[in-house]
């Protein structure tokens, strides 16, 4: 198995150790929701395993391909583990990550969302960049002819997301938008939003684990991605970083996450950038 594979494995493993050993807490999980985070990270060991059987059965290209494209589908893996440690919002915490977004950004902060209008929309639009970053980052990768590079690719991207889900449990509280009572200069339901901000919810009424990460790992992997283009491709990582600032932008805007969670995002993915910078292959 390649690095990737590894990283994604221990990390599922680590949290199922973490679900079981909150039993022996005043306040530990339920029993169903280990057992999900246990079968969740058993699936993602399955299917790492059978990957390598597959792909050592391949020359190195194709190899490659397979081993890529599973840690791709990996990727969200943690997450849905992460979600099992949510059981209820710390209002205490949401209360000074709101605190602070008033001081930081008073009159974004009074808002429950972006507006209808062509810039709400471009910013919805670009927090939709979330979804497909990964894979459209490991394509420009192959297509700059960095193969070589993938590595690197991926331990700054998983480490920086992971690094993300890992404190996540630690700052439970719902995303802003849920909190901000409805106002007339600002779309709260579904049929006063602009289409971006509609596809966004439906999205996230289906997909997500209706918790923010702690730092936004939205943000860090969107920054990760960059960072490493950037090293090695400058022109297209300065595309991606313009795309990481506006999903940020959009998270913040969107009220999809805290200032605060968007900002230490993108401070986790250089934090681990740069410190693995002299490892990185020239």
């Amino acid at each position: 198995m390649q690095t990737s594979e590894w990283i994604q494995i221990l990390f599922a493993a680590a949290l199922v150790v973490a679900a079981w050993a909150t039993g022996l807490t005043p306040h530990p999980l339920p029993l169903h929701r280990r057992w999900i985070v246990t079968y969740l990270a058993a699936a993602a060991i399955g299917i790492a395993a059978l990957g390598s059987l597959a792909a050592a059965r391949l020359t190195s290209g194709p190899r490659s391909l397979l081993l890529d494209g599973l840690t791709v589908v990996l990727f969200l893996v943690p997450y849905w583990q992460t979600g099992q440690f949510f059981l209820r919002p710390n209002p205490e915490i949401q209360d000074r990550l709101l605190a602070f977004d008033r001081w930081l950004l008073p009159g974004i902060a009074a808002r429950s969302g972006t507006a209808r209008s062509s810039i709400g929309l471009l910013l919805e639009m670009a927090y939709l960049f979330c979804y497909p970053l990964v894979p459209l980052g490991l394509a420009a990768v192959y297509l700059v002819g960095a193969r070589s590079v993938a590595t690197s690719f991926w331990f700054v991207l998983l480490i920086s997301t992971y690094l993300c889900y890992a404190i996540t449990p630690f700052v439970p509280a719902l995303p802003p938008r849920s909190l901000i009572a409805e106002q007339a200069s600002a779309p709260t339901t579904i049929e006063a939003a602009n289409h971006g901000r509609r596809f966004n919810r439906w999205i996230l009424q289906r997909g997500s684990i209706h918790a923010i990460s702690f730092p936004s790992a939205h943000v860090a992997s969107a920054f990760a991605i960059a960072l490493v283009l950037l090293r090695y491709a400058p022109p297209i990582g300065s595309v991606f970083l313009v795309v990481a600032i506006l999903i940020s932008l959009g998270a913040v805007i969107g009220r999809y996450h805290y200032a605060l969670d968007v900002l230490l995002g993108a401070a986790t993915s250089l934090a681990v950038f740069l410190a693995s910078y002299r490892y990185l292959p020239s």
